[in-house]
């Protein structure tokens, strides 16, 4: 069995172009052979990048000519009542209640593991129209790479249900310039915006850095404020 993370050689390329780690990464998850898909997760705060990094890290994957599995954290959201049923901006509930992890693992994780069958269901959530739907079975071949990405997702319900795994690290700074961009339209105006990333967000996601530590359990560090050039490193 071989493992990405064994493939790279140090010192691992920073300050590099972008495309260069990409390609990078992907030939190391591209050399990654296990009796089952591959189930590669990142993790990261709000805004840092990780669905661009997953929809990039995804289509190079294809053109190598490899079958590619899109989902992430936002398609197992708990519907409004229970995400905020401990205060709409209280940071325990954003811990605890946002997402629904044991549907994570179980229409996901664990039908593309070791144990499953393969078949699985990549959303129970629109989030967009934030509303409820039915799972879809789908089935995946066995030399598929799962990619999922989310925030808060290194944790100890989901942690060994993921075969390779990437943080994606960013300052809050650009975090919080990111999602004026991004987050404006859906928050209908800045000062609720701000008001969710500085008093419900960022510090939950702050504090599942610091009691789950995900940069000792990631197996790559993705340094990305500056986009372009990105900085990838192992963790220490």
């Amino acid at each position: 069995m071989q493992y990405a993370y064994n493939y790279f050689e140090q010192p691992i390329m920073k300050d590099s172009p972008r495309k260069e780690i990409l390609e990078e990464i992907t030939h190391a998850i591209g050399k990654i052979e296990l009796p089952h898909p591959v189930r590669m997760g990142i993790d990261g705060m709000s805004a840092s990048g990780k669905t661009v990094l997953a929809d990039e890290l995804a289509e190079l994957l294809q053109e190598h000519g490899k079958k590619v599995i899109r989902a992430g954290l936002d398609g197992f959201h708990n519907p409004p009542e229970i995400r905020h049923r401990q205060g709409s901006m209280s940071v325990e509930g954003y811990m605890e209640d946002s997402f629904d992890y044991p549907a994570v693992r179980e229409e996901v994780l664990h039908p593309l593991g070791p144990e499953g069958n393969r078949w699985y269901s990549p959303e129970i959530f629109d989030h967009q129209k934030g509303e409820s739907v039915k799972p879809v079975l789908r089935e995946a071949s066995v030399d598929s790479i799962l990619l999922f990405e989310g925030v808060m997702l290194f944790r100890e319900e989901l942690i060994d249900f993921f075969d390779f795994r990437i943080l994606v690290i960013c300052s809050e700074k650009v975090i919080l310039e990111r999602a004026k961009i991004r987050d404006l339209e859906h928050f209908g105006n800045l000062e609720t915006l701000l008001e969710k990333y500085g008093h419900r967000f960022i510090p939950g996601q702050k504090k599942h850095l610091e009691e789950n530590r995900p940069e000792r359990t990631a197996h790559l560090l993705f340094f990305n404020d500056d986009p372009e050039k990105p900085k990838l490193t192992k963790p220490r």
